[in-house]
């Protein structure tokens, strides 16, 4: 590992984005936050991504927001603010409105605000062993993301449960309620997650882009205002639709342009 804390590669269409702090268990400071807003905006403008895998160095995924930050203020008699009392836009908001998909392959525990990480990915991917906790209820702190993402993931009563408790949930259980697309085993977890990545990058960038803006954008909306909404780039207009047609029509693998 380098000093850096987000490590950046590319592997084939797929830009993979690891914390890199594995002696704090990959907590959240300002530094990684911003690095990672930093890293999926230019991963929106760069064509040759198609998705983006985020993942965690060492055996931990993410351990939430790094609370030394929070103890240094109160130390200097500095009040914490919360998101909607910043002065800049939320990691879990720039996850929501970036264009290219986002996988978690979740290499360990994912706690408070790491869960929060994975929760604003759209697919999860995880290795035997991880586990998911939002304990901010017994830290006196808020899951602002959380208490709305996570009761749209999973029934609003299991939702609720684990918010208010806190409590560590298998992955197992977590498992059964639908959050996790994949559970690999920890030593073919990249391998694995490697494997999958390929099959979506194999679609086309534009399609991926439309399905995923439109998914995030109409959440929540009335079903019949939703299908009116034309979100994201017009794939039915596009270079690639006549080259998915031909492909297809001549049994052989799309040449996909991005246009």
């Amino acid at each position: 590992m380098t000093d850096e804390i987000l490590l950046i590669e590319d592997r084939g269409r797929t830009r993979w984005l690891t914390l890199n702090r594995p002696d704090v268990r990959n907590a959240l400071n300002r530094d990684l936050n911003d690095a990672l807003i930093d890293a999926l905006i230019e991963a929106d403008h760069d064509p040759s991504v198609y998705v983006v895998a985020i993942t965690g160095a060492g055996t931990t995924f993410c351990s939430g927001a790094d609370l030394g930050d929070a103890k240094r203020l109160a130390d200097a008699g500095k009040p914490f603010y919360g998101p909607l009392h910043n002065n800049r836009r939320s990691l879990f908001e720039v996850m929501i409105d970036t264009r290219k998909p986002t996988i978690a392959v979740v290499n360990g525990a994912a706690v408070a605000g790491g869960f929060e990480l994975v929760l604003s990915c759209d697919l999860r991917i995880a290795a035997e062993g991880a586990f998911f906790a939002v304990p901010e209820a017994k830290r006196g702190r808020g899951a602002h993301y959380a208490s709305v993402a996570l009761p749209q993931l999973v029934p609003s009563a299991i939702a609720m449960e684990w918010l208010y408790t806190g409590r560590r949930v298998s992955l197992e259980e977590a498992s059964r309620w639908g959050l996790v697309n994949r559970v690999l085993p920890a030593d073919g977890l990249v391998a694995g997650a490697e494997e999958f990545l390929a099959v979506l990058t194999d679609s086309a960038p534009l399609s991926l882009e439309r399905l995923k803006l439109t998914f995030r954008r109409t959440a929540g909306m009335d079903p019949h205002a939703a299908i009116r909404l034309d979100i994201g780039p017009d794939v039915y207009l596009s270079e690639d639709q006549v080259e998915g047609t031909r492909a297809f029509l001549e049994k052989r693998a799309p040449e996909w342009k991005g246009r």
